[in-house]
């Protein structure tokens, strides 16, 4: 677990300087019309054995956990799964597999 214990071993949160080149690697992931483009997104937390990375964004009036999974090629594209609740996310981290 990370020193909170929010996250398994295998997610590191994200320092100062991460969350900024985390952000703008969502911001150049995401099309223009993508919700997460439009909506306030901060990132939290980034795998240490692949390109998936936690983010809070901010959709209408609430806020939603989502891990982004950035593809390592072009025809890998971007992945986003959403989370409403904060246990739904708990649980995907702890399956994320590689």
């Amino acid at each position: 677990m990370t020193p909170s214990g929010l996250f398994p071993e295998s997610w590191r949160i994200a320092s100062d300087d991460q969350r900024v080149d985390l952000e703008k690697q969502l911001v150049e992931a995401v099309a223009d019309d993508h919700p997460l483009a439009l909506a306030p997104v901060a990132a939290v937390a980034s795998c240490v054995d692949c390109a998936a990375v936690v983010y809070t964004a901010g959709l209408g009036r609430e806020l939603v956990w989502t891990i982004v999974t950035f593809g390592r090629s072009d025809s890998a594209g971007t992945r986003v799964d959403v989370f409403p609740a904060f246990a739904g996310l708990r649980r995907a981290l702890a399956a994320h597999l590689h």
